[in-house]
């Protein structure tokens, strides 16, 4: 079998061709005329013994050449005898034919046009230019330093229970709250702080239509609602955990259709009121975008996200067979529309619906003063992650020990509403005044699976109306299931550039159950519900990308005993 010839053969063989060509032409069009007989037939054999040597052609090709040429030269007849030139070279001169640089920069043009044509077709690595797969994958982040103080009232109550605490141990001993302390929220002493965020991305186009993303961000904790690392919390320079933010497999069969699968962005239009911007989804999440030709352009956007999953192994030791499962899920569908009235006024509007299944707590059956090793059939329903003001109860029934009534009872604590909460999110941008827009944006969230009733019975034990007379010990639920949010922003609401910049006032007003805790702003109030007050901000545009940022957050509760916080955050950002 003949082997297979060189990549890069027929380019060598062009130039050989081309050259030749050339030095046979160049006698006809040099200035001063030459012999063509003067170019030896030795020189072209050991040009052509040189290619063989090189590697370009193989030997039974060069003969086949020189075989070819012979025939050539003899079928053609004897050229008539050329007039001598009037000029006589000096013995053993060199004659070298002239080669117009018409000539030499025609071959140059053919020989980098084949070449380039080559080098396509083949995938040959070009100087200074990355592998094909490269330019399939981008590298992407961003690192903000924060300097934050949070100011308590001095006239703040003192005694709010942290139930995230309670619930994340071994469980509160209800018997005995003398030696074993009630761990409380601090509201009374003011701190300072610099924080930290930084995440790194990474996507990747796999096909036209399937791409995958992956993103590890800082954080102090498993929050999923904050991605800041407080600097010197480990104390002595200690480093600093990474965790896995992001990572799922993006499916874009259409340009209206895409599907998420994995730990993903938020797929819907909210705002803080109801999920933290930071916060990211696990599960499946599916997003519709309709271009209907003109100026309205609907949206569907829907998911089913778990937010807890048992334990594979999950049981008690006060029996052999293991506890069930109580899987807890989020599942949510939204409908929108992009309106867009003129080049300068745009309305975006979306209404949503957000069912959290299973996330209240329940009573659990009488369960016989448990260890700290022994659960409960209910314990699941206890929040894995809270922040504040969500109405509690304790979901243990617990029957004293026989012959140990005073023997240790360790209590869990859930929520105490259920929640499906309906949301209508709205944002008008008025581009009249460019560079300068101005952006209202107003959002509205109401909890259609709150009870008040239902909330009495099992026994709340915070948001209680305050107590006007000391003497009256009579506690008077006072929760609700309503919120809203309303911002103005002027200048630019994305900060590209230098000089960049805007300025915000917001109003927020979120009530005890209007929204679970855990997945909304961590930052008004210090996170979570039942709070009201102002957000004032601004930023200012340093360089490309680089901005500095200024926001003052002062935050009441709406209902139980006064706490009063307001934080002020200067942030420094870049992003790539």
């Amino acid at each position: 079998m003949t082997a297979s010839p060189n990549p890069h053969r027929r380019t060598s063989v062009r130039v050989l061709t081309l050259a030749l060509a050339a030095l046979c032409a160049a006698p006809a069009l040099a200035a001063t005329p030459v012999d063509a007989s003067k170019i030896s037939p030795e020189v072209t054999l050991k040009l052509i013994d040189l290619l063989v040597a090189k590697g370009v052609m193989t030997r039974q090709q060069a003969d086949d050449m020189i075989a070819e040429a012979t025939a050539s030269a003899a079928a053609r007849p004897a050229p008539a005898l050329a007039a001598q030139p009037a000029y006589q070279t000096q013995p053993g001169a060199v004659v070298v034919p002239y080669i117009p640089e018409v000539v030499r920069q025609q071959i140059k043009d053919e020989l980098r046009a084949e070449v380039t044509q080559q080098a396509k077709s083949e995938g040959w690595a070009a100087p200074n230019a990355l592998p094909e797969w490269t330019q399939r994958i981008n590298v992407y982040g961003d690192v903000r330093a924060r300097a934050e103080d949070v100011l308590n009232d001095g006239e703040n109550y003192t005694d709010f229970p942290n139930f995230g605490a309670l619930n994340a141990g071994s469980g509160y001993d209800v018997n005995d709250p003398l030696n074993n302390p009630l761990p409380t929220v601090n509201t009374t002493k003011n701190r300072g702080r610099m924080r930290l965020r930084a995440r790194l991305g990474v996507h990747a186009q796999i096909a036209d239509w399937v791409e995958a993303d992956l993103r590890l961000a800082t954080g102090s904790d498993r929050s999923p609602v904050s991605t800041n690392q407080t600097l010197g919390a480990g104390g002595n320079l200690s480093k600093y955990s990474l965790w896995l933010d992001r990572a799922y497999i993006r499916l874009k069969p259409s340009d209206w259709l895409t599907a998420d699968i994995g730990r993903a962005p938020n797929p819907f239009w909210t705002s803080e009121l109801l999920f933290d911007n930071d916060l990211s989804f696990d599960g499946v999440a599916i997003k519709t975008e309709f271009d209907t030709g003109g100026d309205f352009k609907p949206f569907v956007n829907l998911g089913a996200f778990p937010i807890f999953n048992t334990d594979f192994d999950f049981g008690s030791t006060q029996r052999l067979d293991k506890a069930s499962s109580r899987d807890k899920w989020l599942y949510g569908a939204q409908l929108g529309a992009n309106w867009t009235f003129s080049d300068d006024v745009n309305l975006k509007l979306g209404l949503g619906y957000f069912l959290f299944d299973k996330i209240n707590g329940e009573r659990s059956t009488p369960c016989v003063a448990p260890t700290s090793k022994d659960v409960c059939d209910t314990d699941l329903s206890r929040p894995q992650f809270q922040q504040f003001g969500n109405t509690m109860f304790a979901i243990r029934d617990i029957v004293p020990a026989s012959g140990a009534p005073d023997g240790p009872q360790l209590q869990y604590f859930g929520y105490a509403s259920e929640f499906g909460v309906a949301n209508l999110h709205a944002a008008l941008e008025i581009a009249s005044f460019d560079p300068v827009k101005v952006v209202v944006e107003a959002d509205v969230v109401k909890n259609l699976k709150y009870d008040a009733n239902r909330i009495r019975a099992l026994g709340p034990l915070n948001n209680f109306k305050p107590l006007r007379d000391p003497n009256d010990r009579t506690f008077i639920f006072d929760g609700g299931d309503m919120g809203y949010y309303i911002n103005l922003l002027v200048g630019q609401p994305k900060i590209a550039k230098a000089w960049d910049w805007n300025a915000s006032i917001g109003y927020k007003r979120l009530e005890s159950d209007a929204v679970p805790d855990a997945f909304t702003d961590s930052d008004f109030h210090l996170g979570g519900t039942n709070s009201r007050g102002f957000i004032l901000g601004g930023a200012l545009g340093l360089a490309r990308n680089t901005w500095l940022g200024l926001r003052w957050l002062s935050a009441n509760e709406v209902s139980g005993a006064p706490y009063s916080v307001d934080v002020v955050q200067i942030d420094l950002n870049t992003e790539f």
